[in-house]
């Protein structure tokens, strides 16, 4: 009856005030059963699971609260945006594969094309062994937008055909030669292929295009293997005092 579903709101409304989310949420659970004529336990659900830092909850009621229409759009969009973003956050944070992919799969297409995201995805997926998966998102994603940030993630990519992988970031080259980020990842993927003088030739491409204390430390790795110590040492030594400074 509506006169039992105000008693339970007014004690949910009461156990919110006091911080007593569990409980809140329970009572607020039983009341649930008639959304549609009472949004306001929607509206209360949110506060409860907000409290409660349990995203995966408030993604379940986001299309309720959308089709009662319980929030304003402005305050929706935002709503929508960090329980998505946490959502994923969490599933990348538990290193679970198939949470991830699922997370990603569940992300509105918009965010989907976020750098920041896009690049947290590209790490999950190397860190978790996943390096085909994550050479062909990088090469999808390139396509349609060129982010350094994600050229660079290419170099830490071992594909199970490191030559073609090569191959296939020197393409890049023919627009984005000036690129720092493509210069370095192309020394990475020569020197996982042995190739060390066409790495060295990248590498310092990057360093004239971008000096860095991580192109330093490249540089300093490569000419150590070759038995150019004094030379290595220098890039070592410069990379280290960028790092201080």
């Amino acid at each position: 009856t509506d006169a039992g579903i105000a008693i339970e709101l007014t004690q949910a409304e009461l156990k919110l005030a006091g911080g007593q989310y569990e409980q809140a949420l329970a009572t607020l659970v039983r009341a649930r059963r008639d959304a549609g004529k009472h949004p306001y336990v929607l509206d209360l659900l949110r506060k409860v699971y907000a409290g409660l830092n349990d995203w995966n909850g408030l993604a379940e009621i986001l299309p309720q609260l959308k089709k009662y229409g319980v929030l304003e759009d402005a305050q929706l969009v935002n709503l929508e945006k960090t329980v998505h973003t946490e959502v994923f956050s969490s599933a990348v944070s538990a290193a679970d594969l198939d949470k991830t992919k699922r997370a990603w799969d569940a992300l509105p297409k918009g965010m989907k094309e976020s750098s920041e995201l896009q690049q947290r995805y590209v790490c999950s997926l190397i860190d978790l062994g996943e390096h085909d998966t994550a050479d062909k998102f990088i090469q999808r994603s390139i396509k349609q937008n060129w982010d350094a940030s994600l050229v660079r993630l290419y170099g830490f990519v071992e594909a199970s055909n490191s030559s073609k992988q090569l191959s296939q970031a020197e393409t890049w080259l023919k627009s984005q030669e000036k690129d720092a980020q493509l210069q370095l990842c192309l020394g990475r993927l020569a020197a996982k292929n042995k190739l060390w003088g066409k790495a060295r030739d990248y590498f310092e491409n990057s360093f004239k295009l971008e000096r860095s204390a991580e192109t330093c430390a490249e540089l300093g790795r490569l000419l150590e293997h070759l038995g150019e110590t004094k030379v290595s040492a220098a890039y070592y030594r410069e990379g280290l005092m960028m790092r201080e400074s």
